[in-house]
């Protein structure tokens, strides 16, 4: 009997983990439909030839190539009938972005509008289309102008005219510093308190299309989603997470503040292509092209027929299930499964007290345990990672993944489940095996109602999976020997599904977030599949699964380590800086990356001197360069009076050498600032930069306390295009970063 229950309790194991794997799989985008399709539907064949023809070349703002693709995109608007025009504006960063030197820009967005039979709002379809300096922008953000194209072309073949209006906004300047989409908001035009924003962006090159950000309250919106998304990719936790942090930003920092209503879709598969020259058509993933398209499309129709005007005021609780299906509670039930499910564990604690099957002590010590052990993983995957940089430190200035990341993600999973076996062997050990599952499903039930109390929206991943789980382990022990592992089984196929969301489709989201979201996950929940194990469990030599797994997740990440290399179509990026002290003919080459195989020529640890040092303060190496003939920018003094102790200073800022930025900064923040007509509030600290200054220059009003004016004028030309004689291209391995400029800096005099 013992036999078959060992084999029974394996095969439920692997239904489990089978449950796992296809949950993640499902998730992945693998189709896409032919340029042959119906013309009323979105084809990713047909948007990819919008990405072709942007993504020829890198197009950044106030670039002749940037010029080209605007008037392009212009073009095909109009030829798809939609009264299209451009929207010319100086643009800052959203206040969600404020830096101690604060961006600026003269900006171009397009907008295009389909006009409704009976609007009661606007449904905006948004996409960024400048690209960074680095790169071609097939993907970040090419995909998303072409996706917003389709959903048009596709609106319009359909012959069925929309309620409400339709709006593409194309912003400019994205990259920058979200400035087109932050101009647009702040003139306050096209319906703002009844619009809906669907915003398309890409952090890679392929993998899901995730809703990873929206505006709250957002039950409507996800009502909206629920109903017609094909592939939702989505959940609260994540919405949540994403909300709380600005790390990676998008459009969306700049719509919310303006009160629109915003989805925030992107992809972040294949990261290690963001911002790089191989972001490039080729390297477009026509599947996820399908997916991000087809939800768009089914969100304008939805949006478009609906009556904006009636809200939701509520959040939601959501999350997805496969195959498309996404389950929307309100908080009140997920707190109810939350109690309920800690009354079911009380009750099934006290039921094995009383049978004398365990002791509440072993119980509360293994749950105990548990709860060190999540943090424990953490540490060990952390701790993986950066050894796996001391031993290639080409990884350590990534913000993205390797070009091969797979045995890595791999690497990561069995060292968590390595975490989770030694937890599960020490448990049995000390407390015995009732006592383990019975102690973790204790934990889990108090986790769970702690977040359902203090994050509802968050609460989902542990409460329904703990709640099935509970109710599995409580009902069969009513039930006769044959049927309680079947039952457990799916009682726990809950458990299974959230493990497979929170684990591959997560880890393609980026590694350095794998030890705060993945491994937990993989300790918590899979906890909950060992339930089937009990009896399957080896009792002796049981140490011999964590062990063999730790080993083989170092041999993961050793595979990784050999697969994983530079070349010339995986090539490594590189940061430098060439800055030119115009008022002492002094150069040095600086970098905020320690020096690599190509920079270790020009820079090393030496720091770069105070001059330097205070225009680019994250500099950790440099190195002497030559002087070159650069001529440096220019402030003309168009006014200067000082009246009862106020100095109000009009300047006009020119770059001499065409520069596509060009710098203010100052050591005493100024009373007021008018830049280029906007005025600046709240005054940065140091300075500004204005980006795309034209040749007419940029205007510059400053209101300062009576006395000296110190200022400094700098200007940014990307570094290839520098036109400097002692810039070495580098070998095809290796691209430089969008931050590596040529600057020349110099003290306005007659201040």
């Amino acid at each position: 009997m013992r036999v078959g229950l060992r084999i029974s309790g394996l095969l439920a194991f692997a239904v489990l983990l089978a449950v796992v794997v296809l949950t993640a799989w499902e998730q992945q985008p693998r189709e896409h439909r032919p340029a042959s399709a119906p013309a009323d539907v979105f084809s990713a064949e047909r948007a990819f030839r919008v990405v072709e023809e942007i993504a020829r070349r890198p197009h950044p703002s106030g670039t002749a190539e940037h010029a080209r693709v605007r008037d392009h995109l212009v073009a095909e608007l109009r030829n798809l009938g939609l009264e299209t025009e451009l929207r010319e504006g100086v643009g800052k960063y959203p206040t969600a972005l404020q830096r101690d030197v604060l961006g600026m820009g003269r900006v171009a967005n397009i907008v295009a509008r389909l006009p409704g039979t009976n609007s009661t709002g606007t449904v905006f379809l948004t996409a960024h289309y400048d690209s960074v300096a680095s790169g071609p922008g097939a993907n970040d953000d090419g995909v998303g102008v072409a996706a917003v194209l389709e959903d048009v072309r596709a609106l319009r073949a359909s012959g069925a005219a929309l309620r409400n209006d339709v709006v593409v906004l194309l912003t400019d300047a994205e990259e920058i510093g979200l400035l087109g989409a932050e101009a647009f908001v702040t003139a306050g035009q096209d319906g703002r308190d009844t619009g809906v924003v669907i915003n398309h962006e890409a952090r890679g090159a392929g993998g899901p299309v995730l809703l990873w950000r929206t505006t709250h309250p957002d039950g409507a919106l996800i009502r909206a989603v629920q109903r017609v998304a094909p592939a939702p990719n989505t959940d609260s936790l994540s919405t949540t997470l994403a909300g709380a942090q600005t790390s990676s930003n998008t459009d969306f920092a700049a719509f919310e503040p303006g009160g629109l209503r915003v989805l925030d879709w992107a992809f972040a598969g294949r990261s290690a292509y963001y911002h790089s020259p191989v972001d490039d058509p080729a390297h477009v993933d026509l599947a996820t092209v399908q997916q991000m398209g087809d939800n768009s499309l089914a969100l304008a129709r939805e949006f478009g027929d609906k009556d904006l005007t009636a809200t939701d005021d509520t959040d939601r609780a959501f999350f997805q299930l496969p195959f498309g299906v996404l389950v929307v509670l309100p908080f009140w039930v997920i707190i109810a499964f939350a109690v309920a499910t800690v009354l079911a564990v009380a009750w099934l604690c006290r039921h094995l007290r009383r049978g004398e099957e365990t002791s509440l002590r072993r119980i509360f010590g293994a749950a105990a345990t548990i709860l060190v052990a999540a943090p424990l993983a953490t540490g060990a995957v952390y701790g993986l990672w950066e050894v796996v940089k001391i031993v290639r430190p080409e990884y350590r200035p990534l913000f993205v993944d390797p070009y091969r990341p797979e045995f890595y993600y791999v690497a990561i999973l069995v060292l968590s489940v390595a975490v989770l076996a030694l937890w599960y062997v020490i448990a049995r050990r000390l407390f015995g095996a009732v006592a383990a599952a019975a102690g973790l499903l204790c934990c889990l039930a108090i986790l769970a109602l702690a977040l359902a109390i203090l994050a509802p929206a968050t609460a989902h991943v542990l409460v329904v999976p703990t709640f099935a789980a509970s109710v599995g382990v409580a009902v069969t022990g009513a039930l006769p020997q044959r049927w309680r592992l079947p039952v457990l089984t799916v009682c726990l196929v809950p458990a299974a599904i959230f493990l497979g969301s929170a684990t591959w489709p997560v880890l393609q989201t980026g590694i350095t977030t794998a030890p705060f979201l993945v491994a937990p996950a993989v300790v918590l929940l899979g906890g909950l599949l060992m339930l089937t194990l009990t009896e399957s469990w080896p009792d002796r030599h049981g140490w011999v699964i964590p062990s063999t797994a730790a080993v083989l997740a170092v041999a993961l990440a050793a595979a990784g380590l050999a697969v994983d290399r530079f070349d010339d179509t995986h090539p490594m990026s590189s940061q430098l800086v060439y800055a030119l002290d115009a008022d002492r003919n002094e150069a040095r080459w600086l970098s905020r990356e320690s020096p690599d195989r190509w920079t270790r020529d020009l820079v090393d640890t030496t720091a770069p001197g105070e001059r330097f040092a205070r225009l680019w303060p994250t500099v950790v190496a440099s190195g002497p360069a030559p002087a070159e003939s650069l001529s440096p920018p220019t402030a003309e003094i168009l006014s200067d009076t000082t009246e009862s102790g106020q100095r109000t200073v009009h300047l006009r800022l020119r770059s001499t050498r065409g520069a596509t930025s060009i710098a203010l900064r100052y050591d005493t923040t100024p009373m007021s600032m008018r830049v280029a007509g906007r005025e600046v509030s709240p005054l940065p600290k140091t300075g500004f930069q204005f980006h795309a200054p034209g040749p007419d220059g940029v205007d510059v009003h400053l209101v300062v306390p009576a006395g000296p004016l110190p200022l400094q004028l700098v200007d940014y030309t990307w570094l290839p295009d520098s036109g400097l004689q002692s810039y070495r291209k580098p070998p095809n391995d290796i691209y430089f970063r969008q931050d590596s400029v040529g600057a020349v800096f110099v003290t306005i005099p007659g201040l």
